[in-house]
């Protein structure tokens, strides 16, 4: 055997020796690798098969990291729901209760509450004239039973509407707002639409309210309305004078009657403006 023979066996037995090795690693390596990835990812889309069903029925993934979460969010919205629950209980309470006896409880006797309701009205009205703000005709909404003494159905919402009344007389007369008449307060409000879209929350009292005021101190008005005792939301704002500078469509026939009224009562300056404000308290079911 010449080298030349030997060379050439050498490169065919390395040659084959190679092949073999491959083979060796492919059956040994390679295909129980490949064998066990195949596995592993038909076990994980088994798993999102049966997760994708699971949350199809309003289901949730839940571990211990997920739950205390959850536990923490709800404790949360539990302590944010409480501090608004004492913040309307409070507001609401304002509107809930009575007129008072000598001895600071709530009256309970039908006769008793109207002759208080009388000397409450007769001290809203004495305010008002100390001030010396003129007054339209029935300008207050006060009930008038005359020789019938009124029952607790007709008590109830009528006391309401009296805390209502005197919270917004004791905002009219603000030495700020610079009031030259308040036309009237009216709950008799039969073309108001409905707006209250909780009625498992509260009810609503609406009202209109109708003054001449200095048109400087009317962000004033507003301002004192909406941070008020009692919960006011302002539903529209018309305004009619010389100084008309904002304009909340409503209908100009009642403005224009209101602005006439005033303006038959006395001269005025320009910077008065007859207001109208539409508006309802909100009487919270807690």
């Amino acid at each position: 055997m010449d080298i030349s023979d030997i060379k050439k066996n050498r490169f065919l037995l390395s040659l084959g020796g190679g092949l073999v090795f491959v083979i060796v690693f492919y059956f040994c390596v390679v295909s129980p690798f490949r064998s066990r990835n195949s596995e592993k990812m038909e076990s994980m889309e088994r798993l999102l098969t049966r997760l994708e069903r699971y949350e199809k029925k309003g289901h949730k993934i839940c571990n211990e990291k997920w739950i205390k979460t959850e536990e923490e969010k709800l404790e949360v919205i539990k302590r944010v729901q409480q501090e608004y629950k004492v913040f309307y209980k409070e507001r609401d309470r304002h509107l809930e209760k009575m007129f008072e006896s000598v001895n600071g409880e709530g009256i309970k006797d039908e006769a008793l509450w109207e002759n208080r309701y009388i000397q409450r009205k007769n001290v809203l009205l004495e305010k008002i004239e100390n001030r010396e703000i003129s007054l339209g005709k029935n300008a207050l909404p006060f009930k008038q039973w005359k020789v019938k003494i009124p029952t607790w159905e007709e008590i109830v919402p009528e006391q309401k509407r009296f805390w209502v009344t005197e919270e917004l007389v004791r905002i009219i007369l603000m030495d700020e707002l610079k009031v030259d008449c308040l036309e009237g307060i009216n709950f008799e409000m039969e073309d108001a639409v409905s707006v209250n879209a909780n009625t498992e929350l509260y009810d609503i009292i609406p009202f209109t309210i109708k003054v001449s005021m200095n048109v400087e101190s009317l962000l004033f008005l507003l301002n004192e309305l909406l941070k008020s005792k009692l919960s006011f939301e302002i539903q529209t704002i018309n305004i009619g004078g010389e100084l008309n500078r904002l304009r909340v469509t409503k209908g100009a026939g009642e403005s224009s009657g209101f602005e006439q009224s005033a303006q038959r009562r006395r001269p005025r300056p320009p910077s008065i403006v007859d207001v109208v404000i539409d508006a309802y308290a909100l009487d919270f079911k807690i």
